[in-house]
Formats: structure tokens, sequence, C-alpha cells
């Protein structure tokens, strides 16, 4: 069970409802040699094959809709090779980044990015969704930029070495092209100096436009983070002392000293113009060291979490964000946000729904309020930022050219099928359906708060002190 699902609560309900959503088999290959031998079998007998990475995933990525054999890479996770004077490294693509990253500092050496799920994620997990905003993308770009090439093996058990154009069939496609085994990554000498800070703002706008300014200034951050109080609160127990701030924005630079100082002075300089309170530097540096662990942190909070991953440009983010806070108000349920930022004006917006799937009311209101905000995002020049099961429904609906594109691809590496059936290509619940359900639940539950019926749940003991919100 545990190697059938991620960490979404959704997947328990396959469990009992739907029994072929287990693996039949889970494998622990060590080797590349051993991933071309499981990849022959499974292709000479049709059987469906599910590379497995970290499971930090939201979205079913890994989920075996079809049963089959779970092929979980945890294990193949040695360092190859480690070249100092061309700064880059060979390393097996089961390896945890937050791990990887502890051994090769005592080389000297660090990696330029990382996911916020780095604690857990896997080189390949990170990989396969995207990888285009974490610590380190502002400054050093996305997780494409810093592969060097790959060895992987094809649906079929061939063993490859992919370099440049090559490997972008396994960029964002949730290993329907094949299995990564090994990556050669760019890596950094470990910087002289890494500080940051973090910053308090009463209005939302205020908050984005710093954060925009700082998108533009000559040194980039490698880390720059945009929060409300309710994420907040949530994942740190408490707020910093004497706040009244409803909106967090935290940056971190890295680099030498000098360079390091005058970054934090511009920033600090930019965050007083826009009317920001500087928050105590000990409450950001407890935001700092949770960064590999912060996506994971929510999800330990509450008994059952929804999300949606947003790809969308910095001028588009305030209003999807007073969008949610209108539909949480009207459905009574619990929403919160955090924004990294990747690079060229583009962020990640994830978006919670904190929740308990027994009051289920309340969970299916905050998919319905996901459901809302994933059509506006869409108006507003976005794309959904991961894919993997749930949201293939959506890139149907309104990516055709990457549907498409997903197909062509699954067609010309994988004729059989096997490779992570239901991901990208294929929608198990039609658009039409799901706009219905969604639609009803959101109706329904407006009546019910307006009847006062409408139960609350999971309420933090704090307010947000402007009314509007």
């Amino acid at each position: 069970m545990s190697a059938s699902g991620d960490t979404t609560g959704i997947p328990y309900y396959h469990y009992r409802w739907k029994k072929k959503w287990l693996a039949d088999y889970v494998a622990w290959p060590e080797s590349t040699e051993q991933v071309s031998s499981i990849m022959k079998f499974a292709s000479d007998r049709k059987i469906p094959v599910v590379p497995r990475g970290g499971g930090t995933c939201y979205y079913g990525s890994a989920s075996p809709t079809r049963g089959g054999i779970v092929l979980d890479t945890k294990r193949m996770d040695k360092l190859i090779e480690v070249n100092k004077e061309e700064e880059w490294i060979n390393v097996e693509a089961g390896a945890v980044w937050e791990i990887l990253d502890t051994e090769l500092r005592k080389q000297g050496l660090s990696l330029p990015v990382a996911p916020q799920s780095g604690v857990a994620s896997t080189l390949a997990g990170w990989l396969a969704i995207g990888g285009k905003a974490g610590i380190g993308t502002p400054k050093f770009g996305s997780m494409v930029d810093n592969v060097v090439g790959m060895e992987v093996v094809r649906p079929d058990g061939t063993i490859d070495i992919v370099t440049g154009d090559d490997m972008m069939p396994f960029f964002g496609t949730s290993g329907i092209t094949g299995v990564v085994t090994s990556i050669k990554l760019k890596v950094i000498p470990t910087p002289e100096s890494t500080e940051g800070l973090m910053f308090a703002f009463q209005e939302l706008e205020r908050a984005i436009d710093a954060l925009s300014r700082l998108s533009k200034t000559k040194t980039q951050p490698i880390y720059l983070r945009l929060t409300d109080l309710e994420y907040e609160w949530r994942i740190q127990g408490g707020l910093p002392p004497k706040t009244t701030g409803l909106f967090f924005v935290a940056a971190t630079y890295s680099g030498t000293t000098d360079e390091v100082a005058e970054s934090i002075k511009t920033s600090r300089g930019l965050f007083e113009i826009a009317g920001g309170e500087e928050i105590q530097q000990a409450y950001y540096e407890k935001n700092w060291e949770d960064r590999n662990i912060v996506e994971m942190k929510l999800k330990l909070e509450v008994p059952t979490l929804s999300m949606q991953n947003f790809w969308i440009p910095l001028p588009h983010i305030e209003p999807l964000v007073r969008k949610m806070y209108r539909i949480a108000k009207d459905y009574r349920i619990n929403s919160c946000f955090y924004l990294v930022l990747g690079g060229s004006s583009m962020a990640r917006l994830c978006v919670f729904a904190p929740s308990d799937h027994r009051h289920w009311m309340h969970f299916m209101s905050g998919k319905a309020m996901l459901h809302r905000l994933v059509k506006m995002m869409y108006r507003q020049g976005g794309e959904l930022y991961t894919i993997g099961l749930q949201n293939t429904v959506y890139i149907k609906k309104y990516q055709p050219n990457d549907f498409k594109r997903f197909k062509a691809l699954r067609k010309k590496w994988d004729r059989k099928g096997i490779m992570n059936p239901d991901k990208l290509t294929h929608c198990i619940m039609s658009y039409t359906r799901m706009n219905l359900m969604f639609t009803m639940n959101g109706n329904f539950r407006r009546l019910q708060a307006v009847l006062r019926r409408a139960k609350n749940i999971l309420q933090i003991p704090v307010a947000y002190q402007e009314g509007h919100f």
C-alpha cells in the first residue's frame, strides 16, 4: 500500500474502492541492468510498470491504476563520479536531494537547485514533474538547465545515454517514456555565505510588488517565497512575535560575503519602500531550516490536504489569490497559499484546502474551490505546474497541444502502453462530469453557509486583521 500512493490523502480511497489501484508487485532494483531486466520482462508480458521516486507528488503520478509493477528507485542512490574541475557529478537517479547535498558539502560542493520536498524527493522524481521552481531556480534556472546528461532505460529494456534536446522527453512526463537511472548534474562550489531576511505586509498587492521588484534585481536570490498568515501559522505552529502582517516574503541569497551583504541591503530597502515590516531573524532562520520539508510539513499538520499547483506570471497572482479568499469565505472552508519564484517572472503558486475527509462536505468543497481556481488560472494565462494522474483531465481540456505531444511521445517510445498508464494521455473521468460534480457541490455548500449549517473545522486561533480578508 505504501508503494502505491503518494503524499496526498486521495489514493487511500482508491485502495478501498478500487483494489486494482494497488500494485501487484514492488521491485527495488539496485542497478541499471536490473531495471533493464525488469523492463524486458514487463514488455514481453505487457505488464504495466510505474516508476517511483520519493512519492512526494500530490497528484497520483506514481499511482498504479492498473496494478502491475511499481519500480521503486530509492536503492539506486550511489554517487558515481565527482568532477570538481568541470563542476559536475554523476549520480544514480534515486538519490534524495537533501542527503546528496549533505554528502557533496563534505567535498566543498553544493547543488545549485533543489525542490522544496528535498527531504524525501529523488532526483528523477523532480525531473519527472518538470523541476521548474524551487530552491536556487531564480538564480541558476530550472532543473533542465542544470542537467548535462542522463542514462535511461526505454520501455523495451534498451539502455541509452541521452544529452541535449534528446533529454526533453523525460522532463515533466511522469516516466511515460522510460526510467531515468542516473543523471549527470551540474554542481557549484559551496557558497562562502548564505543569508536572508523576511518581511511582513498588511496588503497583498504590496507584498507582490516587493517580490516582483526583487525578481528583477541584478543579483537574484536563490529562494524567494510569499506566504499568507494561515500558511505560516500551520507550518510553524504560531506567528512571529508582535507581527500585524498578513503576508510574508522571505528572500535568501548566496555567494561571497560581500555579494550577499549588498544583496541583503538592496532587498531590505525594497521591502521598506513597499511598506513591509521586518520579521525577527530567528523566525526567518527557522523557515530557511525547513526549506526541504516545507511541502511535507503542512501535510503532517492536517488530516487531509487538497492542493493545486499553478505555473503563472507574477502580474496575475493577485486576482487568483483574492478569488481564493472569496470562495473560501463563501464556502466556509480553510484555505492558504505559498508562492515560490521560478525564473523569467514566472512563479509556482500552491493553493491549499486543509480539511478532513471524514467531514465529506467540507472536504469536497475544498476540491470545488480548487477546481474553480484552475478555470480562472487558465483565463489568467497560466498552466498547471504538476500533472500526474489527477490533472490529466485539465490538460486534455485546456492544453490540447500538450496533450497531443504526450500522446505522440507515448506512441513513439511506449507502443505497448505499459509505462505509467493513465498519466498525461488518458482521462479516467470526463471534464464535463467533474465540472458538474464540483459546481453542484459548491452551490450546495453556499446554501449551507447561508442557512448556517456549514460546519467549520480546523480553525486556527488567529484572525485576519483586515475585514476584507
